[in-house]
């Protein structure tokens, strides 16, 4: 579709790091260019006039749902608040159960189709990485000054930065990390889609939303979380982390049955 233009595709850009870009929202990009080869189009915003009344364009990894709208096409893509309006669009697979019941309750059609599509990394992206830490850490960007000041000098442990133009350094930087606590949705989804074993955390209140995005893509892969870790990096320390992880390895890794099941979904629904 559209083969001579390009795929026109949205994604949030921060662009207030030297040029850097937030890792979980630079991934739609990366990955529709591994998967179809494509030159792509960066869509400004689907409300600019000529993307709202004219021209279909696409929304893949991320909570952008409120970006979307009749000429939108949704692949993988969720919301980000448990009550969010979400405008009609064309569903082709969402994020979780969760984004899709919301969906449902607003009156849109839409598969029983889940997975969010950085699942889909390891198939397009292999790399062999000796493994050097037997904790990385993957804070939001927005913990990442304190988890730095915190864990930045403990050898044992790898502090990654989500804040990158090179997607696939990052990737190897996680794939150097025997195991992940993430505070940060695509640090979890891209670790456990490598068969790294992840424990989501939170290091504070900060961020945006109402943690929906967090349960949705868990249900999605079979793991049940009953409550969330907080932790306090000002005052925790390595046997601590790794405590939290031994004690919670039955939340660590996705269903593999059901992970390539959505693998083999996301693929058939795939609009490129």
């Amino acid at each position: 579709m559209y083969y001579f233009v390009g795929i026109r595709l949205f994604w949030w850009t921060t662009n207030n790091n030297g040029g850097k870009d937030n890792f979980g929202d630079i991934l739609s990009k990366f990955l529709v260019e591994k998967l179809t080869n494509r030159k792509i189009i960066k869509v400004p915003h689907p409300s600019m006039r000529r993307y709202k009344l004219f021209l279909k364009h696409y929304l893949t990894i991320g909570s952008i749902l409120e970006v979307a709208n009749s000429n939108s096409i949704v692949w993988g893509s969720g919301i980000i608040r448990e009550n969010q309006f979400v405008r009609e669009a064309k569903f082709l697979a969402v994020r979780g159960p969760r984004t899709r019941s919301r969906l449902l309750e607003l009156g849109y059609k839409v598969p029983e189709i889940y997975g969010d599509p950085a699942i889909l990394l390891p198939l397009y992206l292999q790399k062999k990485v000796e493994k050097k830490y037997k904790i990385g850490i993957i804070p939001h960007y927005i913990n990442y000054e304190e988890v730095l000041a915190s864990f930045g000098n403990d050898d044992r442990i790898k502090i990654i930065d989500l804040m990158t133009d090179d997607v696939e350094r990052t990737i190897s930087e996680i794939l150097e990390c025997e195991n992940i606590i993430s505070s940060s949705l695509h640090g979890v989804i891209v670790s456990q889609a490598y068969s790294i074993p992840s424990l989501w955390v939170k290091f504070s209140e900060k961020l945006a939303g109402d943690n929906v995005k967090f349960y949705d893509y868990f249900e999605s892969v079979g793991i049940t979380y009953e409550s969330e870790f907080q932790i306090n990096p000002l005052h925790s320390c390595y046997e601590e982390l790794l405590n939290r992880i031994e004690a919670n390895r039955h939340l660590l890794l996705p269903d593999n049955i059901l992970l390539a099941k959505r693998q083999d979904s996301l693929l058939k629904s795939c609009p490129f």
